[in-house]
């Protein structure tokens, strides 16, 4: 169970640093970086928990996490920019 467990963390990890960016701290304050962390860390299992157990296995066997997140990243981006549009 902890090798499993060692593994998931380091996995985890590797992800938000590689694929999200999430290497890089914004902020110097220890509270600052207590709070960036914990969110991103919250919303990325919150993403994970969506992909493993709202996705149909053969859906998930086509397209793995960081493509289903360029997806919903790229449908966020489309509706901030027709937002932008109408408004000008």
């Amino acid at each position: 169970i902890g090798h499993s467990r060692w593994t998931i963390e380091n996995q985890g990890f590797n992800e938000l640093a590689n694929h999200f960016h999430a290497d890089h701290i914004y902020k110097h304050e220890s509270t600052a970086i207590l709070n960036f962390w914990l969110s991103t860390l919250i919303a990325y299992n919150l993403f994970r928990m969506f992909y493993l157990r709202n996705l149909k296995p053969a859906f998930r066997k086509v397209f793995d996490m960081l493509h289903v997140s360029k997806l919903i990243l790229t449908e966020l981006y489309n509706k901030s920019v027709k937002g932008k549009s109408r408004a000008s």
